[in-house]
């Protein structure tokens, strides 16, 4: 019988390592097995990759991360030029077209879908930047400060040298291999599976792939847009209901709803002309451009976002050089797949035509505001 003062459970240690340290390995052809696992893993792989070449995904596409995003943010400095806004000025403006031009190549910080005043005001705030900053305005983006991808000025700040390395290993495969895409995920195609809806239920809708990114974000519009009737379409569908959906709902009495208040605009303006002014006082510059756009865009921008109201008073309060496609006929006339966004020879085309009637009136206004001093 133990004693009270020794412990009376059986030691429970021994027996256990012992069957940890005495299990036998079963006898199994583990090399076979080995080679078996790993033609397997190369056999789903290619074949995994040949299904989404298939649909027009191709290798060289990288994804529009924070990561990459923090990379080119990392080269603005000096007199660099800068390009921000949202997908219009990223997915229309050609780089290799604007660097041929004028000998510089201007860095691409435009986020889809994003108001440019935080990008703005972060350039401002960077002592080291004296350059030219090119604002691509979307002009309901800019005043309802609609922005759905600010988190990059977060990540830029706290990106971890693992991160970093992570992001340069990344593209490295992405290199290679076209599956490696966002859209091609099972959890994002699980998201966009059209379900069945309970009563009262709008079905959801969001944007798909619309575009091809290269490593320093010079972006164009993905070539099924052209080739696929029905994805081209479907991407118009949501443009469409992704407007309806962010009305302003009517009156109480179905009137039309009411305009949006001065002071909203006031404010928009203020805070643009506070940054603008700060990267001035360094000797740089900012200018505004508008991208075309057509279809339900039309009503959208030109009646809920009259011109004079937001992009004349925007630019005159600025006292910025501007540029608008409806004010010039080499601006005018191109293709646009779904509406919002040019095909990609009509980008090219469009940056050839836009460069030299920017930096004209970049000239043009700087002579003007020399000649007031």
């Amino acid at each position: 019988m133990p004693s009270s003062t020794s412990n009376s459970k059986p030691s429970l240690a021994r027996p256990f390592d012992d069957e940890i340290v005495r299990r036998p390995v079963p006898t199994r052809p583990w090399k076979g097995l080995a080679l078996t696992a790993l033609a397997a893993t190369i056999v789903l792989t290619f074949g995994w990759e040949l299904y989404w070449r298939a649909h027009d995904h191709i290798p060289g596409d990288f994804k529009n991360t924070p990561a990459l995003w923090a990379q080119e943010r990392r080269k603005v400095e000096g007199d660099a030029t800068v390009l921000i806004g949202s997908s219009r000025i990223f997915f229309d403006t050609d780089l290799d077209v604007w660097e041929e031009a004028i000998g510089v190549r201007p860095i691409q910080l435009a986020l889809e879908g994003t108001s440019p005043e935080p990008f703005l005001a972060n350039l401002a705030a960077d002592e080291g930047f004296r350059g030219t900053v090119i604002v691509g305005v979307a002009v309901p983006l800019l005043f309802t400060g609609y922005v759905y991808r600010d988190d990059v000025l977060k990540y830029v700040g706290t990106e971890s040298p693992s991160q970093r390395i992570d992001n340069v290993l990344s593209m490295q495969l992405e290199k290679v291999f076209a599956f490696l895409d966002e859209q091609t995920r099972p959890k994002r195609m699980w998201f966009l599976t059209a379900l069945p809806l309970r009563k009262g239920m709008e079905q959801r809708v969001d944007v798909r792939k619309l575009e091809v990114l290269k490593a320093d974000r010079n972006t164009e519009i993905w070539s099924r847009l052209m080739e696929d009737e029905a994805y081209r379409d479907l991407a118009k569908y949501v443009w469409a209901e992704f407007l309806r959906r962010q009305a302003p709902p009517p009156g109480p009495n179905g009137e039309p709803p009411p305009p949006m208040p001065d002071e909203a605009i006031n404010a928009v303006i203020l805070n643009m002309k506070a940054s603008i002014n700060k990267i001035r006082a360094r000797g740089g510059d900012v200018a505004f451009v508008r991208m075309p756009y057509e279809g339900v865009y039309t009503a959208a921008e030109d009646q809920g976002f009259p011109r004079e109201r937001f992009w004349d008073r925007l630019v005159a309060e600025t006292d910025s050089a501007s540029v608008t496609w409806h004010d010039y006929r080499e601006l005018q006339g191109y293709y646009l797949p779904e509406w919002s966004h040019l095909a990609p020879r009509e980008a090219e085309r469009y940056t050839r035509a836009l460069v030299p009637i920017l930096y004209e009136q970049i000239e043009k206004k700087e002579a003007e505001r020399g000649a007031n001093e």
